[in-house]
């Protein structure tokens, strides 16, 4: 069933909001470029045409797609569409509700193994088309959509309605998007929706297992840009980005809000999520991937009866940042890594778990860390066959040229920690440091509150007198007094010779 309603999202986006001009255009162009595109996205269509008027009515269209990685076909079936030529622009209209049947089928099989409905209840929608067939540009509105799953079967088994309850409510949206074919088909898109709502359910009636999950995002914004090309093997993301597949875009939102509350094995739980706005980007080539997500003022509180209390923390600030090639190439290509957990806080009943007597500094912890630099991948990431062998043979998956410490950052408990630094690497030298590539380099460090904290930790009984001692002699023997009180500071090298030196003074 996963596999089933995962997939549709993609069609929908084509036949709800499939997105310049001049001339006169017709419906006929119109749907010719929408057969085409779903055809280049690996979809089989087939449907029924009848023109009165200025109206084409499409009906009875059906959709297959192939899903080799699961062995099976879905298929989609959508009752009727008109598109109707007006003033050299085509608008196109749905029934209401408009209900697409999904259905899903095992590779050489004949049985079901999966189907339902997807009722769109929807107001105020408008998708028009202007332009010419080789640049089209769209633009839609409504003023509500709401989705539900219907008459859901398994194994050709009906499933309760009280079983499995989905739904999806979308505030106003607008939005335009241009499609522009040649050899590629180039897709440039913006829109924006008022408020995103769901609510999903799920009551095993074999057992107590069950639980909902509601919650829902305000004030989504969303750009992408891709291409898409004409003729493209869909059945590995490999063969498609060889053929010129690419994606860049993301969303950013203003406030997000999730609540799960469930059974599992017998055991209760809930779990609930806040956050005022953040945002999500994505790209993809044939040779790197990137994403960026991150949200402001997370709060997130966790309860279970295993637990003695529920689990409560907040923070600032929450981002991770991804970029890395995926394609093996001769040359180094840009890698990028960032983390971020900006003050970060927690309940006192965990702070009391551990510091009863609120001995430690409870002030909000932070954690960042920005890294670049470069590397040649020594495999084709998207190629499964490669991938599966470079993580069998244990060896280095990639030459690391570079690596840039932009910042590093680590503050909690009255103790700060920072730094910076930049190194490159040497291949062919896998033998001074054991492995890897031997560096070349420095990073500069600073440190500040650390014999204070330790002082804490011997008061506390977390840390012994002697393991102190041994702490407080290496710092003595890599860091130098800083220059304020309770501070530290050292300068870590790796010369050429492979020596590692700190502060000038060699200790290796």
């Amino acid at each position: 069933m996963t596999a089933v309603f995962r997939r549709t999202a993609t069609s929908l986006g084509l036949i709800l909001a499939a997105q310049a001009a001049h001339a006169d255009l017709t419906p006929q162009q119109v749907w010719t470029d929408w057969k085409d595109y779903l055809a280049s996205s690996g979809y089989e269509v087939s449907a029924q045409e009848a023109t009165s008027g200025d109206t084409l009515t499409v009906s009875d269209l059906k959709l297959t797609l192939q899903i080799p990685d699961e062995d099976a076909t879905i298929n989609m079936q959508i009752p009727s569409i008109d598109l109707t030529g007006r003033s050299g622009k085509v608008s196109v209209s749905y029934p209401n509700p408009l209900v697409i049947s999904v259905s899903g089928v095992e590779a050489g099989g004949a049985e079901t193994v999966g189907s339902g409905n997807i009722v769109i209840n929807h107001t105020g929608m408008v998708l028009e088309a202007s332009g010419d067939p080789s640049n089209l540009t769209y633009v839609h509105a409504w003023d509500s959509l709401e989705m539900t799953l219907a008459d859901l079967a398994e194994d050709g088994r009906p499933i309760p309605p009280e079983a499995v309850s989905v739904k999806v409510t979308l505030g106003a949206s607008d939005g335009t998007a241009t499609m522009k074919t040649g050899a590629m088909r180039d897709i440039d898109q913006t829109f924006t929706i008022a408020s995103v709502d769901y609510d999903f359910r799920f009551d095993d009636p074999t057992s107590d297992d069950g639980g909902t999950m509601t919650g829902g995002l305000t004030d989504l914004t969303m750009d992408a840009r891709g291409t898409i090309p004409a003729q493209m093997d869909t059945q590995t993301m490999k063969a498609m980005l060889d053929a010129g597949f690419t994606v860049d875009g993301g969303f950013t939102y203003g406030a997000g809000k999730s609540n799960i509350d469930g059974v599992g094995d017998g055991e209760a739980f809930t779990m609930s999520s806040a956050s005022q706005g953040g945002e999500l980007r994505f790209a993809m080539t044939r040779d790197s991937l990137a994403y960026d997500v991150a949200a402001n003022a997370m709060q997130v509180t966790v309860a279970a009866p295993e637990m003695p209390f529920p689990v409560s923390f907040e923070m600032a600030r929450a981002a991770l940042k991804l970029a890395f090639p995926t394609a093996k190439t001769e040359e180094p290509q840009d890698f990028a890594l960032g983390l971020t957990l900006g003050d970060f806080t927690m309940s006192d009943m965990i702070w009391g778990m551990f510091d009863p007597s609120g001995k430690l500094p409870r002030d909000p912890a932070t954690v960042a860390l920005d890294l670049t630099g470069k590397a040649a991948l020594l495999f084709d990431m998207m190629d499964p066959e490669q991938a599966s062998k470079a993580g069998m043979s244990g060896a280095m998956p990639a030459d690391l040229e570079s690596l840039q410490i932009n910042d590093l950052k680590v503050s909690a408990v009255g103790a700060d920690l920072s730094g910076n630094g930049a190194f490159t690497f040497d291949s062919s030298d896998m033998a001074s440091f054991n492995g890897i590539p031997k560096p070349t380099g420095k990073v500069d460090l600073a440190l500040t509150g650390a014999n204070a904290l330790i002082d804490k930790l011997i008061e506390m009984g977390l840390v012994s007198q002697q393991d102190a001692m041994g702490a407080r002699m290496m710092m003595g023997m890599i860091a130098v007094p800083g220059d304020g009180p309770d501070s530290l500071k050292s300068t870590i090298e790796i010369n050429e010779a492979g020596n590692i030196l700190a502060n000038g003074q060699r200790i290796k």
